[in-house]
């Protein structure tokens, strides 16, 4: 029996591959120490978030200090908002980031507890951020790309456990909207 399928499942199926692909470059790659980023797949990762970076960037931007504050610098000069670390005030959770333009909001997930909303509202709607990163202290960065704004609002469906929630949360941690 020959079963029809749904775009959806042509869709689905082209994601699965794409993942793979992504995951065997990763595996694949053996941190060459000679490896060099580019600035120009730098400002890429940065500013386009239909870029995909390759292996080697991703290795070079966990590993490599110079890469990290080539990155950090990129990030300082291109965001809309740039959220630095906050001021260590309490021990639990922080309940949102702020800076003028941009706020982000943390809500707990009412149907699954090990899920968290990062709502993100900004004031100038014109701007219309497309991508969040995260830089957690040890200089590690995750990237995030963000849903399209309505009424100056977006919003995020995290895991509480995943690097980029504990990252938003961190008060030591720096968050970019770009």
């Amino acid at each position: 029996m020959i079963e029809k399928f749904t775009p959806a499942d042509t869709a689905l199926a082209e994601a699965a591959l794409e993942t793979l692909a992504a995951m065997d470059d990763l595996l694949a790659y053996d941190g060459d120490p000679s490896a060099k980023a580019s600035p120009s797949a730098l400002h890429a990762y940065a500013t386009d978030p239909r870029y995909q970076p390759d292996a080697p960037l991703l290795h070079l931007l966990a590993v490599d200090d110079a890469v990290q504050a080539d990155f950090q610098r990129l990030l300082t000069n291109t965001s809309t908002y740039h959220m630095p670390q906050m001021a260590a005030a309490s021990s639990g959770d922080i309940e949102s980031r702020e800076v003028n333009g941009c706020k982000i909001v943390f809500r707990p997930s009412r149907a699954d507890p090990e899920q968290l909303y990062a709502i993100i509202e900004i004031t100038d709607p014109e701007l219309t951020p497309s991508m969040l990163f995260v830089r957690h202290p040890d200089g590690g960065t995750d990237r995030l790309e963000l849903p399209v704004f309505q009424n100056a609002r977006a919003q995020l469906l995290l895991d509480r456990q995943s690097s980029e929630a504990r990252g938003l949360m961190d008060t030591k941690a720096e968050v970019y909207v770009t």
